[in-house]
C-alpha cells in the first residue's frame, strides 16, 4: 500500500467509499478523461445536486445518483462524440448489477439505468426529467470545467451555481490521467477540501 493509500485508510470509511468503481468496469481508458477520475468527480457534484433536492423536499434516491455517476461512462469506446455509451452503459449495468451494486432493489437498477441511458441525449428527447438524472445531468456538466467549455447557463438546478472555481480546483489537483488509481488521488483532494461524504 503506497503513502496515499496509507492516509487514506488512517482517514475512515466514508459513504462514498461504497461506490469505488473498478477499472475493469471501463470499455475504454479509466484513467483518460472520461474515466475515473472524472466519474469519482461526477459523483461529488451530483451528490451535491441530490442533496439540495432533498434539502427543498423533493425525493431522491442517492443511491442511484451515485451509482449512475460512477458508471454514467464506463462503457465509451472513446473520448469523442460517442452518442450511444449511455445507452452501452445501461446495458452493461443491467447484466451486471448483481455482482457490482448488490444491495440495489431491481426497481432502483432500472433508474440507474435509466439515468445512464438518458444522460447522453438533450433534455427534451429525454421521457422525464427524473431528480436523479437532474442531479446526474449537472454534476456532469460542472465537470466540464475540465475541458474548459463549462458554462454555468445549462445548469439545471441552483445547486452547483457559483461552484466553477471550487470543480476548477478540485480538477486542476487531480488531473493527471494517467494516475493508476485516480480513484484515490480524487478522494484525497475531495477530503482535503471538505467535498467527500
Amino acid at each position: 500500500m503506497d503513502q496515499l493509500q496509507a492516509n487514506i485508510a488512517r482517514a475512515g470509511a466514508y459513504t462514498f467509499d461504497a461506490y469505488r468503481p473498478e477499472p475493469e468496469w471501463w470499455a475504454d481508458d479509466p484513467t483518460g478523461i472520461h474515466g475515473i477520475g472524472h466519474t469519482t468527480r461526477v459523483l461529488i457534484w451530483a451528490d451535491r445536486v441530490a442533496a439540495g433536492l432533498e434539502a427543498n423536499t423533493i425525493a431522491v434516491d442517492r443511491a442511484v445518483v451515485r451509482w449512475a455517476a460512477v458508471l454514467h461512462d464506463c462503457r465509451r469506446h472513446d473520448d469523442g462524440a460517442d452518442p450511444a455509451h449511455g445507452a452501452r452503459a445501461a446495458r452493461w449495468f443491467d447484466a451486471h448489477a448483481a455482482d457490482v451494486a448488490p444491495a440495489l432493489t431491481p426497481a432502483q437498477v432500472s433508474m440507474v439505468c435509466y439515468c445512464m441511458q438518458w444522460h447522453v441525449p438533450p433534455d427534451r428527447l429525454s421521457p422525464r426529467l427524473t431528480p436523479e438524472l437532474l442531479a446526474l445531468k449537472d454534476g456532469d456538466g460542472l465537470d466540464r470545467v475540465r475541458l474548459g467549455d463549462f458554462d454555468a447557463a445549462y445548469l439545471r438546478t441552483p445547486y452547483l451555481h457559483g461552484c466553477e472555481a471550487v470543480a476548477r480546483d478540485l480538477w486542476n489537483a487531480t488531473r493527471s490521467w494517467q494516475d493508476p488509481e485516480p480513484w484515490f488521488s480524487v478522494r484525497a483532494e475531495a477530503l482535503r477540501r471538505g467535498l467527500w461524504r
